[in-house]
């Protein structure tokens, strides 16, 4: 049974894709002393691509989100702060003057903030490793059939 969260299900797609391309087809290509290459090969490459598909899932793309995210909520906080509006919610404390409310409002952004980075980055896994992760798999892999294909 195969565990996935997000796109984390496209490591073992790029994996069987490789071994299809690189063995299946090979195998019609190139003598069966080669193919244990042809497969190192495909692995690898299977490795590059799941190496950058996950930095693109799960670092880059949110990172984007997150910084826009965090500008958006600093200049709203700011606002309620400056118009005297902000409040940490019903049956919270209220602040009782504006630098107070400043502090109380610093406070909260930076809950939210490291909130937000806990949940926020590597929500693509497979078998619950971040996808990025799973081409050190894959490598060691493609590492362990070439060395086997020379002995």
């Amino acid at each position: 049974m195969i565990i996935w969260r997000g796109w984390g299900v496209l490591a073992a797609l790029y994996a069987f894709a490789a071994m299809i391309l690189f063995t299946g087809v090979g195998s019609q290509i190139l003598p069966s002393e080669a193919l244990p290459f042809s497969a190192a090969i495909g692995l690898a490459v299977a490795a590059v691509a799941t190496w950058f598909t996950g930095i693109a899932l799960n670092q880059s793309g949110p990172q984007g989100k997150v910084d826009l995210w965090i500008a958006e909520r600093n200049y709203q906080l700011t606002e309620l702060v400056e118009t005297g509006q902000f409040s940490l919610g019903p049956g919270q404390p209220q602040p009782q003057s504006l630098e107070e409310a400043r502090e109380m409002a610093a406070a909260l952004f930076e809950y939210e903030k490291a909130e937000l980075n806990k949940t926020a980055f590597n929500q693509h896994t497979l078998f619950w490793i971040p996808l990025q992760y799973i081409s050190f798999g894959l490598a060691a892999i493609a590492v362990t059939v070439l060395i086997s294909s020379l002995f």
